[in-house]
């Protein structure tokens, strides 16, 4: 297993890189602004809570792109280096092969929601100064914002997966993750102008609808990577 992650690592090498970047570049950014105004004016925002939070979801819609690529690159990118064919002459099965990717792609996006979750949740709340109904329920407060780019995050994982199962091409498997939440978003809008629900609740059948086809195309995929007779 180890041998076969050092793989996987190898091979997702430069979207790993640009995960680094996309996750990092905004906290930089934020750390770089209030630095100048601290040496330019002295008037540094160090400590201002909603600065850091509008960081930290700057930085998961910028990873978005990560995701897709670490799923759509997971299968599709062997079959374009040809790397598949030789590594289905190797011992490891199908399972301990999907298993890796999956350790590597999942691992790697729950890292980098675990580190903005942290800042938004963790690091926070603890500024001094924020007052203390701070996240409560509002329809203006950046943290609502957290559900939707965490079922936006499911659904672009989930079909680029789906879609590298059985593409040999990352990028087309990526691009269709990246196009399927525009798609859900596309078909609720032309729901709501030619039906008229009385009361779609559009951000709610958004979530749904996204993690579902997610969850959906990520098993989809592992179960047909692992009856798919051709690598």
């Amino acid at each position: 297993m180890k041998a076969l992650l050092w793989k996987d690592c190898r091979v997702n090498l430069f979207v790993l890189v640009f995960g680094i970047v996309m996750l990092l570049s905004p906290f930089l950014t934020g750390l770089t602004r209030d630095l100048y105004a601290e040496l330019r004016y002295g008037t540094a925002s160090w400590w201002e809570a909603d600065g850091w939070v509008i960081i930290s979801l700057v930085s998961l819609g910028l990873s978005m792109l990560t995701v897709a690529m670490l799923a759509g690159n997971a299968m599709a990118a062997e079959r374009t280096d040809r790397s598949a064919e030789f590594l289905a002459y190797l011992p490891p099965s199908r399972r301990a092969v999907i298993t890796s990717k999956i350790i590597l792609a999942l691992g790697a996006c729950l890292l980098i929601w675990t580190i903005n979750l942290a800042v938004i949740y963790g690091l926070v709340p603890l500024m001094p100064g924020l007052p203390e109904d701070a996240y409560a329920a509002s329809d203006g407060h950046p943290t609502n914002a957290v559900p939707g780019l965490a079922s936006t995050a499911v659904v672009l994982f989930g079909i680029a997966w789906f879609c590298s199962s059985f593409l040999a091409s990352p990028a087309i498997s990526t691009g269709i993750g990246i196009f399927s939440p525009l798609a859900v978003a596309g078909g609720l809008q032309a729901v709501e102008y030619f039906f008229h629900p009385p009361s779609l609740d559009f951000g709610w059948w958004y979530c749904v609808i996204c993690v579902g086809l997610g969850i959906l195309g990520f098993v989809a995929g592992t179960v047909h990577y692992l009856r798919r007779v051709e690598p």
